[in-house]
């Protein structure tokens, strides 16, 4: 059953020249990701009283609607949840709010993503390319998935994740973007190389997907460590 966090935030940093409301979906993630902003919140603590429920989500949205022009829909993994229920939702939240809607994703659901695409329930994407998957594998390069996302991913997921960001930049929402974020322990050639495949995606599909790659701001637990090189 999908759950909500009771904190919404309105923000006028997400999304440049619009008002948004950030609300983060309770239901856990499928990464443990290295200085994870919203883990002790939102994933190493199960839903309690405190939940919404997604009628009382939908009501918040509702009653508030006017003082936003754009709905993020994060997590945890919002699109672990189920697709009817995800749809659901969404379909909602469509009847009650005239402006954009943009659900973030570390892009592992790829046809849950298509989905809603496909339906027009979502306007964009902002899809998290934590590394670049098309040239790490899982098996040779595992200390590295373990380091940056909590988890050594299957072949399937890595090709999930990979189907995702192409299915974002063949999209090309106006309001999707391709992000990564600046962890400090890896090279800046991991970022040129996430940043190189973007583009070539972009050109491949004619679109104009943005990659942005954002600063590292550490949780007070997070760990430093010597930064991975891609020949290591």
């Amino acid at each position: 059953m999908l759950a909500f966090y009771p904190g919404f935030v309105r923000t006028f940093d997400d999304l440049p020249g619009r008002v948004s409301l950030l609300i983060h979906s309770w239901n856990g993630c499928n990464m443990r990701c290295f200085g994870c902003h919203n883990y002790d919140k939102l994933i190493a603590v199960k839903p309690d009283a405190s939940r919404l429920t997604a009628a009382q989500a939908m009501e918040r949205i509702r009653s508030t609607a006017g003082l936003f022009d754009a709905l993020l829909v994060s997590g945890g993994e919002f699109l672990m949840n189920n697709a009817s229920e995800i749809a659901d939702f969404l379909h909602r939240v469509r009847s009650a709010f005239d402006g954009a809607v943009i659900v973030y994703t570390n892009g592992s659901y790829p046809r849950k993503l298509r989905m809603l695409l496909e339906w027009k329930l979502i306007d964009g994407v902002h899809i998290d390319m934590k590394l670049p998957y098309h040239l790490l594998d899982p098996d040779e390069d595992s200390d590295v998935y373990e380091a940056i996302i909590g988890t050594v991913p299957t072949r399937k997921m890595r090709r999930d994740m990979l189907e995702s960001v192409e299915a974002v930049i063949r999209h090309n929402g106006a309001a999707s973007q391709v992000r990564t974020v600046r962890y400090p322990l890896l090279s800046d050639e991991y970022f040129e190389q996430i940043r190189a495949y973007v583009h070539e995606l972009n050109d491949r599909h004619g679109s104009s997907v943005p990659y942005f790659l954002n600063p590292y701001h550490p949780p007070h637990t997070a760990q430093m460590h010597r930064p991975y090189g891609m020949e290591e």
